[in-house]
């Protein structure tokens, strides 16, 4: 049977509330930030949609002290993995396909967290929309982690769970797949077309295993 690993050898994840439980501090920022809502990407098209060039340097100033605020935020929230992640990035790993970061999030809080959950050896890199400051759903990441793939557009999937990211994938001209379980709820995802849909990464699973 037809399955994803048929028609894509680029996976591009986002991470929080896709492969990594959302904390509330997450949720609240993402609530205060107008980029994240649909109807106002809808009005601003010309602003979101043309990627940057890709020129940011990484300031490793601000790394240690982003490095000294996650610790102490850790020691309060615990980031822990969905049902079905590990899993999920090994069956692609072991299908040899490639495997991405792409993330709003803070560059050292999600590259700790990676390393942390012991999920760094599934990534065969991150892209951080921080590094390059562009942000969702400006598809400046996606290109840049295409570019670095070395893999055709038509073969590259991005994987999100809210509707900045289906917008995202759209102005890369990628196709898009929404995860239900993260961020955004799932009739909100389905109002914004992504061209694959499943409940929850654990449902994403099984669906890789239907393999011709």
């Amino acid at each position: 049977m037809h399955s994803l690993l048929d028609d894509f050898d680029l996976f591009i994840f986002d991470w929080d509330g896709t492969l990594s439980t959302s904390t509330a501090l997450v949720r609240v920022s993402h609530f205060f930030k107008r980029r994240y809502n649909p109807q106002y990407i809808r009005r601003h098209l010309d602003e979101f949609r043309q990627p940057k060039r890709i020129d940011a340097q990484f300031n490793a100033e601000q790394a240690r002290a982003a490095d000294f605020a996650y610790t102490i935020y850790t020691f309060f929230v615990r980031p822990r993995l969905r049902e079905g992640a590990i899993e999920v990035l090994e069956t692609l790993k072991r299908k040899n396909k490639k495997v991405a970061l792409f993330s709003d999030g803070a560059r050292q809080r999600v590259e700790n967290e990676v390393r942390n959950l012991g999920v760094e050896k599934y990534f065969d890199f991150i892209v951080s929309a921080q590094t390059l400051n562009a942000y969702k759903p400006n598809p400046t990441g996606i290109e840049a982690a295409i570019r670095e793939a070395s893999i055709r557009k038509a073969r590259s999937l991005y994987l999100g769970d809210m509707a900045i990211d289906i917008f995202t994938a759209r102005f890369a001209k990628v196709k898009c797949c929404a995860i239900g379980n993260g961020l955004d709820p799932y009739d909100k995802l389905v109002a914004c077309k992504p061209d694959y849909i499943f409940q929850s990464t654990h449902a994403l699973l099984k669906s890789l295993g239907k393999e011709k």
